[in-house]
């Protein structure tokens, strides 16, 4: 007791009952097809004190996607600006900063701007000592005309609310908010919609005309029942001598229903928003357009932000006061937003006045440096000339600065001694403070289209969002060589006369783990070579034209190339697979060229070589032997072949390795064989051996780059699936769900989204199943979601686990599936380990690591 007596906060000391919202009778709101006509009845009714019709119209035409989006537009941004509680000495009170930090507080100033909205709001205020709580009063309950709230949406009479400190209502008589002017346009385009469908069902199907004999008036009936049940498309059915012209009235393409529709969002968005540029692009929008329309909603943000203000200190303040709270003399602001500063417009102001180191340590949350800590600098990768096509075909990309990165030079120790605001100005990457607003250049961007990847990457290039990586790029290219090997693995292989079993899993995932390596890899590359295009041009014009010649040759010229390549290189292993498994029935196998004029003539002399299938030549001439080669391998029962053509073949094959044209096949690294599970060697990407240093390449790349939520935290925070729990004991899910391997073992099998099946060993379930080693026991009640995971996962990474003792390389090789449940994330790890495809563990997502390398799979 005597410690509520010293408290500097008296509030009330019994929880208060609601005294309306209880009472209110919550109904559904009337759902039909509305017309304008509607919403004028509606609005005649609400003029003589009956609103409901009016607001139940709202409800239904908020439905509506871009009106939605609009209204939370608005909304949003007053419950993202910054607001505080000063006292009359203008200093923040705890007890007041403790509720503003609670979902209550937020759904006040929520239904506060509800009466822009709508027209009216009110909630109730259910406070107890250790609590705030408000809840909302559905605007068809609050009757301005009589003062009252409404038991039932229907009545005219109920709760008068003037006097009463426990209800915040607001809005004026025939005040219907800035839905009412929203609505029509709503109503309008919905049935714009209705039209637009029925003009496709009429005009976008081709008419069925139907002859049938005079004659025979049976065939008429079979005829007409025939084309009634072989689709919705019109017909006629007439006698064979008659004729049937058809005219039409006019000819159209219906691009008036999507101008009419384009026309009733930029209605609704001006009507709630003030302007269109800031949510949809419009045709001939230039960036300086934007920036206008972006200053019309600010505007418009900020009488919000003053509306709110004034409502808490006029008429919350009071009500907070008669609750005990310490509010007497202060008010609440919403203060002044300081212009954001970018790197560069920190080290000009250098020059120009003191700037506390500290300040930008904890603006940019950068540790301060320990000792002789090493200080970090942007030390870009070394990228290497690599040619595609053996001619012209040559992607040579430098670092950032054109040449090596100095580490051992004066310009090293130059940069060891320069400023802190030098060195800042270094920590940060170049290219985009060198590009967009702060460019050489100016940059009319929106002169581009956006109906190619190529205009795209280019836009985001000169507008300094595309600076080391780009997502879009990455799915691009590997999509793309994906297919060209999927194309193989999904179809009867075409130099076989036989039917094989499906090929091992774990060959067809070390290709694809190839092919994404492959990929990252161009991205880089290419990105580097534009925002190098982009330093040298002295003009937009010049840097446009260089990069779509740059673009055609990477995305275009030398894709081709690739994905050719992938498909045949994907078809000769597949092809090596297979022929291994059936060699009993064909020991031998001959090599055979296309047999066209683009045949390459060192490929000529191969044509015909017949070996026994272990021969250790094969592990050298197996094709394909360069870039699109298309040459193959046939099978050959013994009876087929004599000793003297494998003798034949074997000298054939000895002599041609002593050749100048053998010499630049084992240059362009395609002497690896059959038995490869690659399709490019690590020296024929674009960054050589990039797969062994992919993690640190990698490691620039955030989620947010990926176009994800950066932080997981916020992703689980707003996850609604809750994770089930397993109840059971490990031993029993293991002897439920356990399978006999391929080598007699017993394994936990578990399926992925893409049809892959990993594999878990008895012993490493009961390491993670138990506290043996370390304490994971509590991982079984996650059992039950393993297999969730794998199939419907939220993301998969290839990534590296640093934090593994036997993980010291670079190499991007762990398959990490992550799924986001209320409150926690769960991570699968899989790994192709000497050909077999290993499930590692699963856990709870602690740290953000996990969300690094290549995003491979989004949900």
């Amino acid at each position: 007791m005597s410690k509520k007596k010293n408290t500097t906060v008296t509030k009330i000391s019994k929880a208060a009952e609601p005294v309306v919202v209880n009472q209110i009778v919550v109904k559904a709101p009337t759902r039909k097809v509305y017309d304008v006509g509607d919403w004028r009845n509606a609005l005649r009714s609400a003029d003589s004190g009956r609103v409901k019709s009016l607001y139940d119209l709202f409800e239904d035409v908020l439905i509506d996607g871009v009106l939605a989006d609009a209204v939370s537009k608005r909304i949003d941004a007053v419950l993202n600006s910054e607001l505080t509680f000063l006292d009359k000495d203008g200093k923040e009170v705890e007890e007041i900063t403790t509720i503003m930090d609670t979902t209550d507080w937020e759904e006040l100033l929520r239904q506060i701007m509800n009466e822009r909205i709508y027209g009216r709001s009110g909630v109730e205020f259910i406070c107890t000592p250790d609590s705030f709580h408000v809840e909302p009063i559905p605007a068809k309950h609050i009757n301005l005309r009589n003062k009252c709230i409404v038991i039932n949406d229907s009545d005219d009479k109920g709760v008068p609310y003037e006097g009463d400190t426990s209800l915040l209502i607001l809005g004026h008589e025939r005040s219907y908010g800035l839905l009412l002017k929203a609505t029509p346009f709503a109503i309008y385009k919905r049935g714009g919609f209705g039209d637009w469908s029925q003009w496709i069902e009429l005009f976008g199907m081709p008419q069925r005309i139907g002859k049938y004999n005079t004659y025979d008036p049976e065939s008429r009936k079979l005829l007409e029942q025939a084309l009634e049940q072989a689709g919705s498309a019109s017909y006629v059915v007439i006698p064979r001598e008659a004729e049937v012209e058809t005219k039409e009235a006019g000819k159209g393409s219906g691009a008036s229903y999507n101008e009419f529709r384009q026309a009733c969002n930029e209605e609704m968005l001006i009507t709630i928003l003030g302007q269109t540029l800031t949510t949809v692009q419009g045709e001939n929008g230039a960036r300086s357009l934007g920036e206008v329309h972006k200053e019309v909603e600010e505007g418009k943000n900020r009488s919000d932000m003053r509306f709110v203000q004034r409502v808490l200190n006029n008429h919350v303040l009071p009500l907070l006061e008669a609750r005990g709270y310490p509010v007497n003399g202060g008010k609440f602001i919403f203060p002044k937003a300081a212009e954001q500063l970018t790197v560069a417009d920190i080290v000009q102001l250098s020059d120009i006045m003191p700037i506390p180191q500290s300040y930008l340590h904890e603006k940019y949350s950068i540790p301060v440096p320990e000792n002789d800590e090493p200080i970090a600098r942007r030390q870009l990768a070394a990228f290497e000339p690599v040619d595609i096509d053996g001619s012209n075909g040559t992607a040579t990309v430098q670092n950032i600065d054109g040449g090596a990165v100095p580490t051992n030079s004066t310009q090293a120790r130059q940069r060891a001694e320069a400023s802190f605001f030098r060195r800042l100005r270094d920590f940060f990457v170049a290219a985009p403070t060198m590009m967009g607003a702060n460019s050489k250049l100016p940059c009319p961007t929106a002169t581009l289209s956006d109906d190619t990847l190529d205009n795209r990457l280019i836009k985001r290039v000169a507008n300094g969002d595309a600076a080391y990586f780009d997502a879009e790029l990455f799915k691009f290219i590997s999509n793309d060589l994906l297919n060209a090997i999927h194309k193989v693995f999904k179809r009867p292989l075409k130099n076989a006369d036989y039917v094989y079993d499906n090929l091992d899993p774990a060959f067809v995932t070390a290709m694809e783990q190839n092919l994404f390596h492959f990929s990252a890899a161009k991205t880089l590359a290419e990105v580097q070579k534009l925002n190098q295009l982009y330093r040298k041009s002295k003009s937009f014009e010049e840097f446009t034209a260089e990069a779509q010649k740059l673009c055609g040759k990477f995305n275009k010229v030398w894709q081709r190339t690739e994905y050719e390549t992938a498909n045949l290189t994907a078809e000769a292993t597949a092809n090596y697979q297979r022929l291994k498994a059936k060699s009993g029935k064909f020991p031998y196998w001959q090599y055979v060229t296309a047999g066209d004029e683009k045949v390459r003539e060192e490929h000529k002399k191969l044509d015909g070589v017949t070996l026994m299938h272990n021969d250790p030549l094969w592990d050298k001439i197996y094709p394909p032997n360069g870039w699109k080669c298309r040459c193959h391998v046939v099978p050959r029962m013994k009876h087929e072949v004599s000793k003297e053509m494998v003798n034949t073949s074997k000298n054939i094959v000895e002599e041609y390795m002593g050749s100048d044209e053998w010499a630049k096949i084992k240059a362009t690294h395609f002497d690896r064989g059959g038995s490869r599970t690659d399709i490019f060697h690590s020296n024929n990407m674009y960054i050589r051996k990039f797969a062994q240093m992919a993690a640190k390449l990698m490691s620039k790349v955030t989620p947010a780059d990926w176009g994800l939520n950066h932080s997981y935290k916020q992703l689980i925070r707003n996850a609604k699936e809750e994770v089930k729990e397993y109840k059971g004991t490990p031993v029993d899910f293991w002897n439920k769900h356990k399978v006999r391997g391929k080598e007699g073992e017993d394994v936990l099998p578990v399926t992925d989204y893409n049809g892959r099946t990993w594999q878990m060993s008895k012993d490493s379930f009961d390491t993670h199943t138990s506290n043996k080693k370390k304490k994971r026991g509590f991982r079984t009640k996650y059992l039950d979601v393993i297999e969730e995971v794998f199939q419907n996962p939220d993301e998969v990474w290839l990534n590296s686990d640093a934090s593994e003792p036997d993980v010291k390389d670079n190499y991007l090789n762990q398959y990490f599936y992550i799924k986001y449940y209320k409150g926690v994330a769960i991570v699968c790890v899989a790994k192709l380990q000497n050909d077999r495809m290993n499930f590692l563990s699963w856990y709870e997502l602690y740290v953000s690591d996990k969300r690094k390398g290549l995003l491979i799979y989004r949900k």
